[in-house]
């Protein structure tokens, strides 16, 4: 007999939630972080296109030299994982990066004239959308190596889980760890359809006070992740 899908989301919903554990929230919240990443597309698009007019040829080299931190994602967990006594300064390493390039992005919207008075527009566009995967790909690779760290060896009582019980909590961290994902690019689709709602009579000037909000809006990012770090701290302790 088939269970109807509600019943089935229902359930696997109640079976994630009963299995949820504290020392998995820190791994949760970079994922989180990632998820709400998306946040500044839309933003980005716009801004591209009625600002700085780049041609589809170099958008699309640019776009491959972005997704190279990406492709390099194998060797630089191998990386964290040598460094793994450093993970938290990673995470901010990769958040300092993530609060430049959003940074960049919003001074440049909403202080356009300072800034291109340094450097033209085109050059600091080309810097924010470089620095930002970079920052996305250490902080990934630290949530990856994270979720193993996260699931307890020991019961309460200081017996060891049976292999069973291991392999159950951790296909549910890294199940929670995609719904974090998800949950986060919930969020980016409910905050842009808030914040934009209406604004298509709006004056020029009032659509660019949008898009700055939007990027001081997006530096909650790297702050989620940098508390999750934090937590983790805290709970090894």
């Amino acid at each position: 007999m088939l269970i109807p899908l509600y019943q089935w989301v229902d359930l696997n919903v109640l079976s994630l939630g009963r299995e949820m554990r504290l020392s998995y929230l820190p791994p949760l919240m970079v994922y989180a972080a990632y998820g709400i990443s998306g946040l500044t597309g839309i933003v980005g698009t716009f801004f591209v296109k009625d600002y700085l007019g780049l041609s589809a040829s170099f958008l699309a080299a640019l776009g491959f030299w972005a997704g190279i931190p990406w492709a390099l994602k194998m060797p630089i967990g191998h990386l964290v994982d040598l460094m793994w006594r450093w993970k938290s300064w990673l995470v901010g390493l990769g958040g300092a990066l993530l609060t430049i390039s959003l940074g960049i992005m919003a001074a440049l919207i909403g202080h356009r004239e300072a800034m291109t008075a340094l450097m033209p527009a085109e050059v600091w566009f080309v810097l924010s959308v470089l620095l930002a995967p970079i920052g996305y790909v250490i902080q990934d690779a630290v949530a990856d190596a994270m979720t193993v760290e996260a699931v307890p060896r020991v019961n309460d009582q200081g017996q060891l889980f049976d292999e069973p019980a291991r392999k159950l909590m951790h296909t549910t961290m890294q199940t929670l760890g995609r719904v974090a994902i998800i949950g986060g690019e919930i969020i980016v689709a409910l905050v842009n359809v808030y914040v934009f709602a209406g604004a298509e009579g709006l004056p020029q000037t009032d659509i660019v006070r949008l898009y700055e909000k939007i990027y001081l809006m997006a530096l909650v990012i790297p702050f989620v992740s940098v508390l999750g770090i934090g937590l983790a701290w805290i709970l090894q302790r």
